[in-house]
């Protein structure tokens, strides 16, 4: 469990470091401005959030400069990334990771943000956060306010609590790297891949049928991290599930793991969906 908190006064940014937000969104990020406002805290909007440049909120040296001013600032007690799509990856070159390393600023992500999210473990070494703050404005609203609040200006765990279920094994420990399946696999082979030896390795994804994430299975049995960790977190597989396809995932996993009999728990409180609970990296 992360020791970080938050207090009325502080300040926190949204920013966009993936696709760039609509304009149709303004809406919706208003209304989570309001909801941390009305926690006392302050809210600053990233110069990298709606779309300035295509689908993006800027080039991708734009964008991370504006995510380095954020981690250097030390005004921002957290920053929030809002977005999700394709285009996180692009600013990994550009990162100052010295500076984010010696800031104080927690930063909070899902989906694409898993590139991010990992290659600030793997080269700053500090943690960051696997969660979507737009929760507090979903159908599930009422609960993730109540979750937050009580986690992050009360020092409560109640976000990082999850129900689960082991699918092989019966003890998982260890501190989590990984996220989104396809974004995660961004990494392989660049400088931002993360270290797998002794982690618990979290997998969820939003789309991907059976075949589709049985291949990126494959690919990452292959880069060595299955071998490596000391277990496997499986959160939300949205479409897979809706497909009724799961159970063809999980046998998969099993025979990929099986051999070392690698613990494998499954949550249906971490991914995608609006009861996403918060899972610390690093």
């Amino acid at each position: 469990m992360s020791s970080f908190t938050l207090k009325s006064g502080d300040t926190v940014a949204l920013i966009a470091c993936s696709d760039g937000l609509a304009p149709e969104d303004r809406s919706r990020t208003d209304a989570l401005a309001a909801q941390l406002k009305s926690w006392g805290l302050q809210v600053e909007e990233a110069r990298a959030l709606f779309r300035s440049n295509g689908p993006f909120g800027g080039t991708p040296q734009e964008r991370a400069d504006e995510l380095n001013r954020l981690f250097a600032d030390p005004r921002i007690s957290a920053i929030f990334d809002i977005s999700g799509g394709d285009a996180a990856n692009q600013i990994l070159p550009f990162l100052d990771y010295d500076r984010i390393r010696n800031s104080q600023a927690a930063f909070f992500g899902l989906s694409d943000l898993s590139t991010v999210l990992n290659a600030v473990v793997a080269r700053s070494g500090i943690r960051t956060y696997h969660y979507r703050v737009m929760n507090l404005i979903s159908s599930q609203a009422e609960r993730q306010k109540e979750d937050f609040y009580r986690t992050f200006f009360e020092g409560l765990p109640d976000l990082y609590n999850f129900d689960f279920e082991f699918l092989q094994g019966e003890d998982l420990n260890g501190d989590a790297v990984g996220g989104n399946l396809r974004c995660l696999l961004k990494l392989a082979g660049t400088p931002y891949w993360p270290t797998f030896t002794g982690k618990v390795l979290l997998l969820e994804s939003l789309g991907g049928s059976a075949a589709r994430i049985a291949s990126l299975l494959s690919q990452l049995a292959q880069t060595g991290a299955l071998e490596q960790c000391s277990g496997i977190l499986l959160g939300t597989f949205t479409e897979l599930e809706s497909r009724g396809e799961f159970g063809l995932i999980r046998d998969l996993l099993i025979e990929l793991t099986g051999k070392r009999g690698t613990p494998i728990v499954k949550s249906s409180q971490i991914g995608h969906g609006e009861n996403g609970k918060c899972v610390v990296l690093g």
